[in-house]
This record gives C-alpha cells, sequence and structure tokens, in this order.
C-alpha cells in the first residue's frame, strides 16, 4: 500500500485471497438513524445502491450492516464480523493508530476532502499568537465537536498552552454559527470554529464566519471530512481495488456515494496529510466519550 502507511507490517501475513463477501458497516445514531452528522440517515435503498455499485468494481458480492454506534461497528471490525467502516475522523485515527484499521480514502464535499479548526477574533483583538491569549472569553461548539472544541483544545495543549491562564471563561454555544455571532457580537473574545483549506491546506478558502472580517489566531489540522477504513485482515489486493475504484468512479458507483453520503469524488487517505492529527490524539479531551461524527457542512459558492 504504497503512501497509505497505516497498516502493521505483518499486513501481508493475513494473506492475499479474496474474500467471498465485503461487508461495510454504518453507524446509525440513536435519535436520528444517521451517519456522517448528516440529519437524514442512510436508507435501505442507499445502501443497497451503494452495494449493487462498489460489487462490480471490485469482482465482490458486497452486503452493508447497520451498528447502533460506532463502538458496535469497530468491536465488529475487531471481531472480524466486518471489513470496512464509514467512521468520523477521530474515532478512524484512534483505530488505525491501534492498529486496528487502515484508513484508504477520504470523501470530497464542497471541492475539498479536508477543513481545520480554526481560533479567531474581531480584528481588533491585540492578540496575535496562542501564547498572548490572557484570560480571554472563548466559545466553543460543544464538547464532542471536533474543529468546534476537540482539534483546537489538543493542539493548544500539545504546545504547553495553560488554559486556567489563557481562558477567563469559556463557553458552549452550540453551533457554529452561535460561535461565530458570539465573537461578532463581541459576547466572546475568541471563538472556536471550521475553516475549508484550499488544495495546500495551508490557506482558508472559506470558514463558518463567511465574509466577516476576523483575525485568525491559530489553525490546527488538517482534519478528513470523515474516513472509510479497512480492517487489516482484508487482503492487501482488496483493499487496493476498493481505494481505486473509489478514487476512479463510474457513473453508478458515483450516484450511490452522493446520494449516501454527499460525496463529490474520493481521494486517497495519505500518512502525511494525517500525521499532524495523530500527533496531538494523546491531548484529546474525549477520551472515553461515545464520539459521533461532525462534518461541516458543504462550502456555498
Amino acid at each position: 500500500m504504497a503512501n497509505q502507511g497505516w497498516a502493521p507490517e505483518d499486513l501481508d501475513d493475513f494473506g492475499d485471497e479474496p474474500p467471498q463477501w465485503l461487508r461495510i458497516g454504518v453507524a446509525m445514531s440513536s435519535s436520528s438513524e444517521s451517519i456522517g452528522g448528516s440529519p437524514t440517515g442512510p436508507t435501505p435503498s442507499q445502501l443497497d445502491a451503494l452495494c449493487r455499485a462498489l460489487a462490480p468494481r471490485i469482482g465482490i458480492a458486497v452486503t452493508a450492516q447497520a451498528f447502533s454506534d460506532y463502538r458496535a461497528l469497530l468491536s465488529a471490525i475487531n471481531r472480524g464480523d466486518a471489513d470496512l467502516a464509514w467512521l468520523p475522523p477521530l474515532v478512524a485515527l484512534r483505530s488505525a493508530s491501534a492498529g486496528r484499521t487502515l484508513p484508504i480514502v477520504l470523501p470530497i464535499r464542497g471541492g475539498a476532502a479536508w477543513y481545520a479548526s480554526a481560533l479567531f477574533a474581531q480584528p481588533n483583538i491585540t492578540v496575535s499568537s496562542i501564547r498572548d491569549l490572557r484570560s480571554v472569553r472563548v466559545a466553543w461548539v460543544d464538547p464532542q465537536s471536533t474543529a468546534g472544541f476537540l482539534v483546537i483544545r489538543a493542539w493548544m495543549r500539545a504546545q504547553q498552552i495553560d488554559f486556567n491562564l489563557a481562558f477567563s471563561q469559556q463557553t458552549f454555544f452550540g453551533s457554529h454559527a452561535a460561535v461565530v455571532q458570539a465573537v461578532l457580537r463581541g459576547h466572546a473574545d475568541v471563538g472556536a470554529t471550521y475553516a475549508h483549506l484550499d488544495h495546500s491546506l495551508k490557506n482558508i478558502r472559506s470558514a463558518a464566519w463567511g465574509s466577516a472580517p476576523v483575525q485568525v489566531i491559530a489553525m490546527a489540522g488538517p482534519i478528513p471530512n470523515d474516513v472509510l477504513s479497512a480492517s487489516i485482515r482484508l487482503p492487501v489486493s482488496t483493499i487496493r481495488s476498493i481505494r481505486d475504484a473509489l478514487i476512479h468512479q463510474d457513473d453508478a458507483l458515483r450516484a450511490a456515494t452522493s446520494a449516501l453520503l454527499n460525496a463529490e469524488g474520493f481521494i486517497a487517505a495519505e500518512t502525511e496529510h494525517m500525521s499532524p492529527l495523530m500527533k496531538v490524539l494523546k491531548h484529546m479531551d474525549d477520551t472515553g466519550r461515545r464520539l459521533t461524527s461532525i462534518i461541516p457542512p458543504p462550502q456555498k459558492p
């Protein structure tokens, strides 16, 4: 698996005999039965369309199974009862770091497969870096928000920022839009939200604040939208076939993935792009929590 770098050294020891069935797992939320942070979950017809479109491309029968949450899905992967899983970024990277799964492709939405967590303020603030933060009021989205809380805090903790000194008040506002309004209206000094990145993964092309003038104090990432991960038990040849089929989609597969995942296409999951997020995993606040996928909405033209 060139340029992937997520598999253990003995990946080939699992053999290269293609499975008779490929089992795709998706996690359903208890409230909305959704995946990928979407307000409407996958329908049986959408899952069936994906299975029917993928099977002839890889030469293996494909089936899909729904699980109650990501813990149940990963348990099935670990037991060998599922082969592929659609996962939120933090869940996928933790599983990969434990040597259980291999990230293979990332969906493209709004022309990008990546975003960042940005700490921003009004342009007149007298703060130019995170080390200048002293007793400021910060606006977070919610305790499980990838871009609006978890990643930027983990990155700051990795930079040895003392939150007791940096922040005098920390408030959860419940949404990215509410965080933006809190900062723009002066109810908070700084806020955390998502920013879509350009192809260099260094510059912001659009963000939650839209056209409002702001000062970006820090960015952490890049963060993949979400991840298709494969069990390390899958043969390398099968993993390559799945990756290539999704990157070079035919019309049927493109229609199926668009309907199910709002995906415009896919790119390979490259280690060099994911390593910054891997490095801050140990600093996350979400250890032991039930993780959900919180994906920024598609970019507007």
